[in-house]
């Protein structure tokens, strides 16, 4: 193939959140291989360098006519205009539904009139959407096997039997490379070299469970003062992300049980992607807690491939399709959504139990290894 186009709704620079680090790690997977690769992306850090890319650059009318143009396979989540020159110049379109985001809408919290309003415009909006993409994809990604059933339950219910084979399950991946720490970022003052540390590797989303792990600290915090938590970032990098109120009510919450810079630790900003490593090499284990709901049902965690990447034992709610993995592989233990006490026993065993943890850790590079970027990539068909 001469050219592969991404189109990425997100931000691209040194800090990003997970659609742009998806884009930008299968693109630079792909041009290692020898295609000609194309970002165009929503918002993108000035002065940053497209690398061994072909182009890296605005979603701009002007670039998306001249690169839809002269490439032959489009890889998209969904927008309107892509869609309609990707039809009108006859390229083949790949729509990307590694994050299915009806179930993220259905969990947004809504207080105003207005952010009711809103909630249930987006709904209608993606069933429009949805059914577009349906019609029109040639070949569609999800990033496990419950997104591929959910995909292809809507397409066998619009009628399109001939795309039921066209639906690929290409993961969220991780770099082939290993971590290296660069600098020393948080032991060695108000937490100690000592200390248990458990990283929280992403944001705060209405769909995720931070509260019951606030509490699960304080009951921890009353006996022990060695264990600490860190929060590598709560707002998203995107200047078109909104910031949840979820992320009030964690500081407030952490605020009010006096666990903030005593027990948990916090960075109001994003994590750059290229330092992210020096923080998950200093932790101990990996923490993600979410709620039981459709949206975890058929969510991939893509914070979780960090914890992999550092060879970090996790910790995790049950109900997704990592738990299950998690469980089966023996790489942590899982706990019941909302359950405090479970909560506290997972941790203080992972903290006290250093030979459950390394057991942990060895069973991690064999599963880390499955989702490599440049294996991953191979299920595109692109050449």
């Amino acid at each position: 193939m001469k050219k592969l186009l991404f189109i990425c709704n997100d931000f691209i620079g040194s800090a990003m959140a997970g659609p742009g680090i998806r884009y930008w790690e299968m693109a630079h997977a792909l041009a290692h291989k020898g295609i000609e690769v194309v970002i165009l992306a929503k918002h993108i850090e000035s002065n940053l360098s497209a690398g061994c890319l072909t182009f890296l650059g605005k979603t701009s009318f002007r670039n998306l006519i001249k690169w839809v143009r002269c490439t032959e396979c489009v890889i998209q989540p969904g927008r309107p205009l892509p869609i309609l020159l990707a039809l009108l110049f006859r390229k083949k379109i790949v729509f990307d539904q590694y994050d299915p985001v009806i179930f993220e809408f259905m969990e947004r919290k809504t207080g105003s009139v207005f952010e009711i309003i809103q909630k249930k415009m987006m709904l209608v909006l993606w069933k429009m959407r949805q059914r577009i993409i349906l019609r029109v994809g040639n070949v569609f990604l999800v990033a496990n096997e419950r997104q591929k059933d959910f995909l292809i339950g809507q397409i066998a219910v619009l009628g399109y039997t001939k795309k039921l084979d066209s639906v690929t399950v290409l993961p969220f991946g991780l770099p082939d490379t290993k971590p290296v720490k660069t600098h020393p970022v948080l032991r060695g003052k108000k937490i100690k070299k000592g200390d248990f540390l458990l990283i929280w590797g992403g944001g705060i989303w209405d769909w995720f469970d931070p509260f019951t792990l606030l509490h699960a600290l304080s009951k921890i915090q009353s006996k022990r003062d060695d264990i600490k938590v860190y929060f590598p970032g709560l707002i998203p990098p995107s200047p078109a992300s909104r910031k949840m109120t979820v992320v009030e009510e964690f500081l407030t919450k952490t605020k009010n049980l006096g666990l903030l810079e005593t027990t948990v630790f916090v960075n109001t900003e994003w994590t750059p992607y290229a330092q992210r490593a020096d923080y998950l090499l200093e932790a101990d284990a990996g923490i993600s807690l979410h709620k039981d709901s459709f949206e975890t049902r058929f969510a991939f965690r893509t914070r979780i491939l960090d914890y992999l990447w550092a060879g970090l034992p996790i910790i995790a709610s049950q109900g997704d399709c990592w738990a299950d993995i998690i469980g089966k592989q023996g790489i942590g233990i899982t706990v019941v959504p909302e359950d405090v006490n479970d909560v506290v026993a997972a941790i203080v065993r992972m903290a006290d139990d250093g030979s459950f943890r390394e057991h942990c850790r060895k069973q991690i590079p064999p599963v880390a290894k499955e989702y490599a970027w440049s294996a991953l990539t191979d299920r595109l068909s692109v050449r």
